[in-house]
């Protein structure tokens, strides 16, 4: 792998370039990942008065859930490592009303730039498994935390249980597109393998720790949507699609109108499946 702060400043340089499409998006992200959030924030029990941190927090959704629920008297500080990301969660705190939050850019990997046992909650939606040193982290993440408070995590399993994702950047490879990356670095589902999260949680010294399977199903209005959405929100598709001429497009999009075929309902929609790990930690 890349060394670590190369690695961080293109991993920026990239989400950075999706922020407008996750903006885009936002309203997809919130509804079909809403069983997700709210196992991560019932994990936290967030109480009024109590001051959450949303680490990689994209368009912000779930700690803004949260956030509500420790009104009055708690803050919940929204952050993420590009600055560009941040923009838009502060866009969709003042589009829901939320205010008892405060943006803050933060690499967790590097540091935390908080105070020691100063949080009652941290959450972390999908990102920790893509740190060139989730380790550290997770260390920092435990270092901000009270005694006996948590980080509530999720990170994606397996490729397998995961086709939304998997099968248009599939279409793509099998064609014969895409960025070749360093085959170690961080990815979607580095931490797919059963038992990897309780490992990390362990490492990084959270004392106890619990971690389950969620499986849920992202909707789509049609195929083109499908399409169009993994186009906004991934990376790795959106950097192949760049990088394609038209009659490669044509034909990755033709392979995945077949693979959509079978989660097309009769109205045309697309319910596809989707299985996370979800995890808490306690400090």
């Amino acid at each position: 792998m890349a060394l670590p702060d190369d690695f961080r400043a293109a991993s920026r340089s990239r989400w950075s370039g999706q922020a407008a499409g996750w903006e885009a998006r936002r309203d997809l992200l919130r509804t079909t990942t809403m069983p997700v959030s709210a196992w991560l924030i019932d994990a936290l029990d967030p109480q009024p008065g109590h001051n959450l941190l949303e680490l990689a927090a994209g368009v912000g959704d779930t700690g803004l859930l949260a956030a509500e629920l420790i009104a009055p008297g708690g803050t919940l500080i929204c952050s993420d490592f590009s600055p560009e990301m941040l923009a838009t969660a502060q866009r969709r705190a003042e589009e829901l009303g939320v205010h008892n939050v405060r943006f803050k850019q933060i690499d967790a990997e590097s540091s935390i730039d908080l105070e020691a046992a100063s949080l009652d909650g941290v959450l972390c939606r999908w990102s920790y498994m893509l740190m060139a040193d989730p380790e550290s982290a997770l260390r920092e993440t435990r270092r901000v935390l009270k005694p006996g408070a948590r980080v509530a995590l999720a990170v994606w399993a397996g490729a397998e249980d995961n086709p939304w994702s998997v099968l248009p950047n599939q279409a793509m490879t099998e064609r014969g597109i895409g960025i070749q990356g360093d085959p170690d670095a961080p990815h979607q589902f580095t931490w797919a393998r059963e038992g990897l999260v309780t490992e990390n949680l362990a490492a990084a010294g959270f004392t106890e720790h619990h971690v389950e399977a969620l499986e849920f199903t992202i909707d789509y209005s049609s195929t083109a949507d499908w399409w169009d959405a993994q186009s906004d929100l991934s990376t790795r598709f959106s950097a192949a699609l760049r990088q394609a001429g038209d009659a490669d497009v044509k034909a990755v999009r033709a392979t995945v109108e077949r693979h959509a075929e079978r989660f097309t309902a009769a109205d045309g929609t697309l319910r596809i499946p989707a299985r996370t790990w979800v995890a808490w930690g306690t400090a």
